[in-house]
């Protein structure tokens, strides 16, 4: 029905109604249309109306098919042409025009296809780069967030998400102010969308109760032509960064200083001696003693630099593990912490299985373990109280444990005992002559073996390591 109703249907049948009638009263002028010459012996009225009535009607019919025909044979290629370009700004990509149209329509047809399959092709490379560019920023450690000229968003990547605290599953079309809890992130991005000037700042934001270091840098994004069209910023947590220079400005502080301690506790001792040419036997032997003193406090500190930087440098030439008793490497460090026990006035004990407990371990790493802990041990625990140490098994792993009766430890310093040169009260470590690197060596020799070292203290009633190793494979 919607042929009939169509301007050009009619267009068509108006043009060869003309046409034929045309072409009827040409035929009717003509002279053969009368039996004679003369312009009187014409037919009699009704013999000529009736004729003429039939071919009028002849020519309406004519024109009306033929105008119908004509019409069908264009509207059905543009339709089909109607339909593939309304599926193509759908999305469907893919979507072809039949070549078997009208010859008419032939090239708009092919125009058409080609010009779908070219879009489909720009499509493909287009939605590959952005597949591309988004895994690219879900793979980064910083965070980036990308708005548009009116701070919404238009991405942020899983590291935004989590340094900026965003709940909201895919904050896309967000307004960047609704969904972050960092308002100086969005101050810095409202700044540079108001004038377009890039901007590096560092941020201090609080996170689980504790102080978070960013460092944001924000740009404004820019359109072919120039202007403005969003911006972003690029946020680099630089928590850990600052926590670990400041482990290194402190490790080098606290060596300076330790270092710096008995070497001139002896410079000053060595310089007396020689200045005092009198000086009585009795008080140069006591010079001499506090030199020795300090010699082996110096020694000891160098050697427990050596030890921690070389577990630290994880050199696997020189870390070799093998399968190697546990119980005998206890009992060779119990014989030798015996002495410093019994000068103190300290029980020492043991509670060593009957069976061997191998483990995967070095020689001098194992022991090194053990007989830090046993000289901590017996350092802060007071005459008259007890040490002791025993091997356990439970399951897949050898459990050390070490206690103490002594002095404890509070639980604030607990987690903090394993850093180097940290000390829960360093005069008395200075008096014990302690270096501060003992549990440091303990947490990483440990590590590096494939197990793991705990504590737990309760002050004034004692402290107690815990040593976890990963039994060796029956051979």
């Amino acid at each position: 029905m919607r042929i009939f109703i169509s301007g050009l249907f009619w267009s068509i049948f108006v043009g060869l109604l003309c046409v034929c009638l045309v072409a009827l009263m040409v035929m009717m002028l003509s002279p053969s249309f009368r039996p004679s010459g003369d312009p009187g012996d014409l037919p009699d009225q009704v013999e000529w109306w009736v004729p003429f009535a039939w071919l009028l009607l002849s020519a309406f019919v004519t024109a009306f098919f033929a105008a119908r025909s004509l019409l069908g044979r264009f509207l059905t290629p543009l339709r089909s042409l109607t339909r593939a370009a309304n599926s193509l700004a759908e999305g469907n990509y893919d979507e072809q025009v039949s070549s078997s149209s009208a010859h008419e329509v032939a090239p708009l047809v092919r125009a058409f296809n080609s010009m779908a399959d070219k879009l489909n092709e720009r499509i493909e490379v287009l939605s590959r780069e952005e597949n591309k560019v988004r895994t690219i920023l879900a793979g980064m450690v910083e965070g980036v967030v990308a708005v548009d000229p009116y701070a919404q968003i238009l991405h942020m990547n899983k590291a935004a998400s989590e340094i900026l605290n965003v709940s909201v599953d895919d904050p896309e079309g967000w307004h960047i102010y609704d969904v972050i809890e960092v308002e100086e992130v969005g101050e810095l991005l409202r700044q540079t969308l108001r004038d377009g000037v890039e901007r590096v700042e560092e941020l201090k934001i609080m996170k689980d109760d504790q102080e978070q270091v960013l460092e944001a840098h924000a740009s404004p994004l820019r359109g072919r032509d120039g202007e403005l069209a969003g911006g972003l910023v690029v946020l680099d947590d630089l928590t850990q960064l600052q926590r670990l220079e400041r482990v290194r400005t402190d490790f080098v502080a606290n060596v300076s200083h330790e270092l710096k301690t008995p070497v001139t506790a002896i410079s000053g001792l060595v310089e007396t001696l020689i200045e005092s040419e009198e000086m009585d036997e009795e008080t140069r032997s006591r010079f001499l003693g506090k030199i020795q003193n300090q010699s082996l406090r110096l020694s000891s500190l160098v050697a427990d630099l050596l030890a921690l930087s070389r577990v630290e440098a994880r050199d696997e030439q020189q870390l070799e593990l093998h399968r190697m008793d546990l119980k005998l490497t206890a009992m060779d460090s119990i014989r030798r912490a015996m002495v410093a026990a019994e000068e103190k006035g300290i029980q020492l004990h043991s509670q060593l299985p009957e069976d061997v407990v191998n483990v995967n371990g070095d020689d001098e790493a194992l022991r090194q373990v053990v007989d830090n802990l046993l000289d901590n041990a017996i350092k802060y625990t007071q005459e008259g109280g007890g040490v002791s140490l025993s091997i356990e098994v439970e399951g897949d792993s050898a459990i050390l444990l070490v206690k103490d009766s002594g002095i404890g430890i509070e639980a604030e310093h607990q987690e903090r005992i394993f850093e180097r040169f940290y000390r829960v009260d360093k005069a008395r470590s200075r008096e014990v002559g302690g270096t501060g690197l003992g549990l440091s060596i303990v947490k990483h020799f440990t590590a590096s073996m494939g197990g793991a070292v705990g504590v737990e203290s309760e002050p004034g009633v004692g402290t107690v390591f815990r040593v976890q190793l990963p039994l060796a494979a029956e051979v």
